[in-house]
């Protein structure tokens, strides 16, 4: 995977090796309308019952289909048939316990290894990242297309007084783009805290640096853990180069 330098979400990126603690996931892209979708028998019958919540046929297809890539990339990370997987969602926003939304995580195999995943959406494409590292506690990927949050106003709600600070120093005609990479890398960290936008301000989700700065009730108890939050390049998995991605990692602290 090719990345961007996470500690300037402004710059072009350069390319440099992926540091240890990414290459503890596969990380891949894939088209929507490519997913054979008479897979969806792979999938729990909790899933597909919840494609059924969706009115719009497309919507529900386009759930499918990132549920079934979601869970073929799943199974090649823990190395094992997609039909020896089963869902084990985890949500810490509710107290409904189906184990098929919230946080995508799985149970590969008779030994019942736990793969941790990530999966987003936009337009035709998702991105999904899974790891069976026992080091990794958290696993989220953003992906959005264009300059999705390039529109005036969103510094002031979605923005912290750093990250302001920041997009000022950037040219005008780039703030879109900047803005638009602020907000993949504000999404990915809530995903792998298993949190979401309904819950929290993503004002208070500061990633202008390397390192994201959160208050303890949206990063919880783990203050020791290590992060790891970087820029995906597009084209190095696939997709098409307007798209903007990041991915996030909750690790184990080094002892």
């Amino acid at each position: 995977m090719t990345r961007q330098e996470s500690s300037n979400p402004s710059g072009a990126g350069v390319n440099r090796p992926p540091q240890p603690d990414v290459q503890r996931i596969r990380l891949a892209a894939v088209r929507l309308s490519s997913v054979d979708l008479g897979h969806a028998d792979f999938l729990d019958d909790a899933e597909r019952q919840l494609a059924w919540t969706f009115a719009s046929q497309v919507r529900r297809e386009r759930f499918l289909a990132g549920r079934i890539a979601l869970r073929s990339h799943a199974a090649e990370a823990a190395e094992v048939d997609v039909r020896d997987l089963q869902a084990d969602y985890v949500c810490r926003e509710c107290t409904r316990d189906d184990h098929v939304h919230g946080m995508p995580r799985y149970r590969a195999g008779p030994r019942k290894v736990t793969v941790l995943a990530s999966l987003s959406r936009a337009e035709d494409w998702c991105l999904v990242a899974a790891s069976t590292d026992g080091q990794v506690l958290g696993v989220g990927v953003d992906l959005e297309s264009g300059v999705a949050a390039g529109f005036e106003g969103f510094g002031q709600v979605a923005l912290s007084a750093r990250e302001r600070e920041e997009l000022q120093k950037v040219e005008p005609a780039l703030q879109p783009g900047f803005q638009t990479r602020l907000w993949t890398r504000k999404e990915a960290v809530l995903k792998a805290l298993g949190r979401g936008l309904a819950s929290v301000d993503p004002a208070l989700v500061d990633v202008a640096g390397s390192v994201p700065l959160l208050p303890v009730q949206v990063a919880g108890t783990g203050g020791r853990n290590r992060w790891v939050v970087d820029a995906v390049d597009p084209g190095s998995v696939g997709l098409p180069l307007s798209f903007t991605a990041a991915v996030a990692l909750v690790v184990k602290p080094r002892s």
